[in-house]
């Protein structure tokens, strides 16, 4: 729901079971449910909300989280440089909250298919409700385990890790991708980066790409448009390499 001013409510008719108390006064949950895309509802106190069916972006936002996510712009590059889409078969470590397993997910939907490991307890049930709540668990297939001992998977199209330590898991990455596939690593440090570059000069991967991917967001106002004053361009490393 959008209110006049454009600030936006997010509603989940899955959890919200009753009407909702708001800085605007109170919604009806009935008025919600029945009105149409791009309708307009009104509070108790005569406020207007523009209704609107939430994306998979504005899903996305409203996940409950646990661990740093992926940010859009690491996540766009990563799909752009691997080509994953539709049928793809994708390994990814560890799920942390299932946000980018989400984004994988939608990506490969409806005959491709997420495998996502996750070794802690918490994160694990974290990242299953994420998955029921974006209405995306039949194309993951969430597994508690540790791809350090252990990737059952074969013939994977890419296998993404978000782990401190990803050269312990090079020689199973390279039997779960299939030829030509890629391996991409997630990581904070320079320091990270040179252990696997090392690691996998030693094996048959090639990196091909090592990126730090910046954006400068402004703000968008006519009568001040600039940079946003808190910009942290920074979130991590990407290291590319492929199977050849």
């Amino acid at each position: 729901m959008v209110d006049e001013s454009g600030r936006k409510i997010f509603f989940d008719p899955k959890k919200n079971k009753k009407d909702m108390h708001t800085y605007l006064g109170i919604i009806r949950r009935s008025d919600i449910i029945r009105a149409k895309n791009g309708r307009t509802i009104k509070s108790h106190t005569g406020k207007k909300l523009k209704v609107f069916d939430a994306d998979f972006r504005d899903r996305l936002k409203h996940l409950k989280r646990g661990p740093q996510i992926i940010t859009p712009k690491d996540a766009g590059v990563i799909s752009a440089y691997t080509g994953i889409g539709p049928g793809s078969r994708v390994v990814e470590a560890g799920a942390g909250s299932g946000a980018f397993t989400s984004y994988l997910a939608n990506l490969v939907r409806p005959s491709g298919k997420v495998y996502s490991y996750e070794r802690d307890e918490r994160f694990y049930k974290l990242a299953k409700d994420n998955l029921s709540t974006m209405d995306l668990s039949k194309y993951v297939a969430l597994k508690k385990g540790d791809v350090y001992e252990k990737i059952a998977q074969k013939n994977a199209d890419l296998v993404f890790l978000d782990l401190p330590e990803p050269w312990n898991a090079i020689k199973n990455a390279e039997k779960a991708l299939k030829p030509g596939g890629y391996f991409v690593c997630y990581l904070p440090t320079m320091n990270q980066i040179i252990r696997l570059i090392k690691a996998l000069e030693k094996t048959n991967f090639e990196v091909f790409k090592v990126a730090n991917i910046h954006e400068e967001i402004w703000q968008a106002r006519c009568d001040a448009l600039r940079p946003v004053t808190h910009d942290f361009r920074h979130t991590a490393f990407l290291v590319f390499s492929r199977l050849f």
